[in-house]
């Protein structure tokens, strides 16, 4: 009796082993969804595919890198080597204290911990999985030293990263398609939830606009910012509706209002950060989208003048928040425009960018009696030249810039030559979206995790940045919780 009481037992057992294996094999061969294909998603797909964990990224847009691809400054990081390279003082706790200042009160603090504290480890991952030099460094606004990368070379930070990553995935598809697929033209409409609440599905249109599904337990939402939606500026941000914009025609906020609709935490959404610097095109002045003019051409030594007394009026390197607010205060109403101006040792640190802007006409080389006589400054070309020798050789800024680099000399006059662009603020990033954990899950309203397997990265989540974004962050952010998204998915799976 003994023995059949074991031999039953032990059948049951082996039943239950059976149910709980072919359960973990149907979760597991299921892909991973990730949905746009910015640096957030291919951070998260190249990490799943690592863990030989099937993934299909899907697309709205006919081609690869979202807004990350446009990304000129560089990447955030602290206590990496490059900066111990360049002998930079700087530390995970400075880069905190940076980040909450900048964030004035708003966001989430352990999320701005855990992508303070993950960021050399970011740019680690970067230059050793993918062999990104990430080698130069600059000091943008708000930031207490030099810790934003890029690699010398002439591809802007944006483009080299999305282009090495992007190629890195596309290998591994042609590869092993059943490993990693990646569908462009495919706009996500809906995630299916079970009777559970457990993630079960998405579905998407594809480029003939019919409606197609995928099984799957798992999605990472990856879709950017909300910025050229109309509506939702209207909604959370109505006195931006007419400001110019940096960012491309995908930004319509798709991602929070499915996020929305399945129970997440939208937070901060009326926190949608102005840059102090985008183009003005003189051949195309109120054209509605404007190039951005990057971060570094001030960390890197460019100054602002007023076009209604030719003078200086703000510390550059102040966060963008307190630069446009110069801006919209001191330069003229009508226009709402100032000059930026740079030397030729700027011109020499940063000729690949600059010398795209020049291709596009949006900055130009000049003497310094040209761009008074040209922008008919009401001052004479002595005195700008003066004021710029006086910037230059200064032991104490008038402003409180404390970093002042690649200057104009102590020579300066007015045949001296610099480089000259019109500059707006224009809307640049939404701080705004679905709230999610240091583990990048999306919450509710009650932090609690809002279903097993729903993740958000990148732009489309919120809480990272509070009330202004730090240059050089937005890429960070993408690296850090697109990589904790992929870790948790592989330690739930491989559990």
């Amino acid at each position: 009796m003994i023995k059949v009481r074991k031999r039953q037992t032990l059948f049951w057992l082996l039943c239950i082993s059976l149910i709980v294996y072919i359960k973990h094999i149907s979760m597991t061969s299921r892909p991973v969804v990730i949905v746009g294909t910015g640096l957030a998603g291919l951070s998260a797909g190249n990490q799943l595919a690592k863990y030989k964990i099937p993934v299909v990224l899907l697309d709205k847009a006919p081609s690869i890198g979202g807004n990350s691809i446009k990304a000129s400054s560089g990447i955030n990081g602290a206590l990496t080597d490059t900066q111990r390279h360049w002998n930079v003082q700087d530390s995970p706790e400075l880069f905190l204290e940076d980040t909450i200042r900048s964030a004035k009160g708003k966001g989430v603090e352990p999320l701005m911990e855990k992508l303070t504290a993950d960021a050399a480890a970011a740019i680690h991952w970067l230059q050793s999985e993918f062999k990104i030099k990430l080698d130069l460094l600059l000091q943008t606004g708000g930031q207490s030293a030099p810790r934003t990368h890029r690699s010398s070379g002439k591809l802007p930070p944006g483009f080299e990263i999305i282009q090495t990553l992007s190629k890195a995935l596309q290998a591994q598809a042609e590869q092993d398609p059943s490993l990693v697929k990646i569908l462009l033209e495919s706009k996500v409409v809906d995630v299916n939830v079970d009777a559970q609440g457990r993630i079960a599905g998405v579905s998407y249109e594809d480029s003939q606009g019919e409606t197609r599904k995928i099984s799957t337990n798992n999605v990472i939402f990856c879709s950017g910012g909300f910025s050229r939606s109309k509506k939702m500026l209207e909604e959370y941000a109505p006195q931006l509706t007419k400001v110019p914009s940096t960012n491309g025609e995908g930004t319509t906020g798709d991602g929070q209002r499915i996020l929305q609709k399945l129970g997440a935490d939208l937070i901060d959404m009326d926190q949608v950060q102005v840059h102090p610097t985008g183009f003005v095109d003189p051949n195309d002045r109120d054209n509605q989208w404007k190039f951005l003019a990057a971060e570094g051409l001030r960390g890197l030594g460019g100054i602002l003048i007023n076009p209604a007394d030719g003078k200086r009026f703000v510390d550059e390197l102040q966060t963008r928040y307190v630069v446009t607010e110069a801006i919209r205060k001191y330069c003229p109403k009508d226009v709402n425009t100032a000059y930026l101006v740079m030397s030729e040792a700027t011109y020499q640190e940063f000729k690949s960018h600059m010398d795209f802007y020049m291709s596009k006409n949006l900055l130009k080389k000049m003497t310094v009696e040209q761009f008074v006589q040209e922008r008919q400054l009401p001052i004479s070309a002595e005195e700008l030249a003066q004021d710029l020798k006086e910037y230059s050789t200064a032991k104490q800024d008038a402003f409180g810039r404390d970093l002042i680099v690649n200057t104009f000399g102590d020579q300066v006059g007015p045949s001296t030559e610099v480089y000259v662009g019109e500059v707006t603020p224009v809307v640049h990033f939404t701080m705004g979206g679905a709230k999610i954990n240091k583990q990048a899950q999306v919450v509710s309203k009650n932090d609690k995790i809002l279903a097993p397997g729903l993740y958000a990265a990148g732009e489309v989540s919120g809480g990272v940045h509070g009330a202004n974004r730090l240059g050089g962050s937005s890429l960070l952010e993408c690296v850090v919780f697109g990589r904790a998204a992929a870790e948790d998915i592989a330690s739930r799976l491989h559990k």
